[in-house]
């Protein structure tokens, strides 16, 4: 049998762990925004990194091609009727017959690219 003094202590005691307190919902909460806006600026990071490799690797490719089809010019490349990149195809002529061709892309984004490429005809 049950003491009807443990029942009247009982009920009488508040009970403290019934849940979390407003104070620790809210640390909880800032704790959890603080996480979160670091892994925003690091999906932003990651996605600045790799339009910059994109960028890169898209000035070799222009670069590249403007060598394959030297003498003629690019003319139709987005990129660069936008204004923002530049290509620029320099040759020089050697005493041997042969020329060495030069492409430069210079892109937005600090992107310096050339390539060189010799010609004997």
């Amino acid at each position: 049998m049950v003491s009807i003094g443990w029942i009247n202590s009982k009920l009488a005691e508040p009970e403290s762990s019934a849940g979390f307190s407003l104070l620790e919902v809210l640390i909880a909460m800032v704790l959890f925004s603080i996480s979160l806006l670091g892994l925003l600026n690091y999906q932003q990071v990651l996605i600045a990194q790799f339009n910059h490799y994109a960028n890169a690797q898209h000035a070799w490719r222009l670069a590249n091609q403007a060598l394959d089809i030297y003498p003629a010019a690019i003319e139709n490349e987005q990129k660069l009727q936008a204004g923002l990149w530049m290509l620029n195809v320099n040759a020089i002529s050697m005493p041997s017959g042969c020329e060495k061709v030069i492409a430069q892309v210079t892109a937005p984004g600090n992107i310096d690219v050339t390539l060189v490429r010799w010609i004997c005809r």
